[in-house]
């Protein structure tokens, strides 16, 4: 997710019209409706080289979604008003006005050297109140009959920032807020098939709720949401997703409340939604067809009560979720450059993709020629593929770097059996031999899946004398939902 703010320019008029036309918008707002076209070109030729003002667009992923600047502004006083207006419904929600009002501010204090910010709210308007206060705005008065509009008088509240207590305050994320962890440990397995060496990186290990590659993911995230001052989470997932329970828990943990959107036909009990169930998530079930509606609905419910809410797409699909495992290609890295070792193969579960598009885009930056095969565990090809590859390359534009094509995108669908969920006796009697022998629990939806497929396809491609490693994306939950039948198997 990528938003910025820029120079509103004359190319932007027709966005301003339909946006403050539409009455989703302009309920608190107090233009001369209907705006049009003609008499706005005018007023932008009129305002566009005047210093007392600043007006910018914001953009989301490089599209039009706001509107937002300083106006009066006072360089004698040092103060500015401030305003801001997003577009269309599908541009809220996701802490964009928060993270662009964070962008006008740095331009206010930085370059227009302003001491001080202020706006002007009609007091029912409560849910803009909620964002201005999370920004850290402060109610300085109520205005009685501020302002008369349509033959309405209206009471405003007078909102005010002190930009360097502010700077002071905000610059960085208090670092006792999201805790750093250490590298997960690599370690050598008693696997000896076809000659190959076979490490694990044990990402199970990770500190947080079991750990995981969904709880690395969701470190980042919380971290992203405490920048935004989003103040509920909303996300989608079945009734076993690994995502689901970590992100539930990491927001009880911060006294966050969260939804979980869940399709009910893959809502079956088990210890992960237990355990969902245990931290205070609330679970929205609906059909895999409305799935998409019944989210937007969600988030339109807690904007319309005054939270900011935050939206993190299934499995933590994006670009946050791809950050969380270059920053583990790079712990790969450095215990190789430690220990004389490199690794031929890295081997893990594919589901959502974030995990191995992560993985190639370590190993792209860093110029590794190196095989990362993602072994699915539910999609099948060309799609599975296909999200992988898109990912990879929302990444690498986003860094600046080019688009790469399928050649690097190893995604196996030979294994993901009848999909989700579905395995076979082999897959049980790899769980069962790994934690005998090498004490590591894996279960047969993620961890055991992948690694039986893995044993599979080296032994299809004839690979040998490698060093393989594995990465165990975690789930130990799902173990004890196998256990009964894994001994008595």
């Amino acid at each position: 997710m990528s938003i910025a703010i820029r120079k509103f320019e004359e190319k932007d008029i027709p966005y301003k019209v339909n946006w403050i036309n539409d009455k989703n918008n302009n309920k608190y707002l107090h233009y001369d409706l209907p705006l049009r076209e003609d008499k706005t070109l005018i007023w932008y030729n009129s305002i566009k080289n005047r210093a007392d003002r600043a007006d910018y667009t914001i953009t989301y992923n490089g599209e039009p979604a706001g509107l937002i600047g300083l106006i009066n502004i006072d360089q004698k006083n040092k103060k500015a008003e401030y305003y801001i207006c997003l577009g269309e419904e599908k541009y809220k929600g996701k802490g964009i006005a928060y993270t662009a009002t964070k962008l006008l501010i740095d331009i206010a204090y930085y370059e227009l050297k302003l001491n001080k910010i202020y706006l002007y709210t009609e007091i029912g308007n409560r849910s803009d109140q909620k964002l201005f206060e999370k920004v850290g705005f402060e109610k300085e008065g109520l205005l009685k009959d501020d302002l008369i509009y349509n033959r309405r008088k209206i009471d405003r509240y007078l909102y005010g920032l002190n930009l360097e207590k502010y700077i002071n305050k905000t610059n960085v994320v208090n670092s006792s807020e999201i805790e750093k962890f250490n590298a997960t440990p690599i370690h050598k397995l008693s696997e000896k098939l076809k000659n190959n060496n076979f490490y694990i990186k044990r990402d199970d290990l990770f500190p947080i709720s079991f750990g995981g590659n969904k709880a690395r993911k969701a470190m980042l995230f919380l971290e992203d949401i405490i920048l935004k001052g989003c103040d509920y989470v909303v996300t989608y997932g079945s009734s076993k997703s690994n995502h689901c329970r970590i992100i539930s828990n990491i927001a009880a943990s911060k006294g966050i409340p969260c939804s979980i959107i869940s399709p009910i036909e893959t809502s079956k009990p088990n210890y992960n939604s237990k355990l969902i169930k245990f931290f205070g998530t609330e679970i929205k079930y609906c059909t895999i067809s409305e799935v998409e509606e019944t989210i937007s609905k969600k988030i339109k419910e807690l904007e319309y009560k005054g939270y900011i809410p935050y939206f993190i797409q299934g499995g933590g699909h994006g670009n946050i979720g791809t950050q969380a495992y270059v920053e583990t290609y790079n712990e790969i890295k450095e215990y190789e450059k430690n220990n004389g070792l490199y690794f031929d193969y890295i081997f893990h579960a594919s589901g959502t993709g974030t995990t191995q598009s992560g993985l190639i885009c370590g190993q792209l930056i860093n110029g590794d020629n190196r095989k990362i095969i993602g072994i699915s565990i539910a999609r099948k090809n060309p799609y599975g593929r296909q999200v992988v590859l898109n990912s990879v390359n929302d990444y690498l534009v986003s860094k600046g770097m080019d688009y790469v094509n399928f050649d690097f995108i190893n995604f196996i669908d030979d294994y993901v059996l009848g999909g989700y969920g579905i395995y076979n006796y082999d897959i049980l009697q790899t769980i069962k031999k790994v934690l005998i022998q090498d004490g590591i629990p894996l279960d047969t939806t993620y961890t055991g899946k992948a690694y039986w497929g893995m044993k599979e396809y080296i032994k299809k491609c004839q690979i040998t004398g490698k060093n393989i490693l594995f990465i165990h994306t975690g789930g130990t939950p799902l173990f004890f939902d196998d256990l009964e039948e894994l001994t008595n198997e």
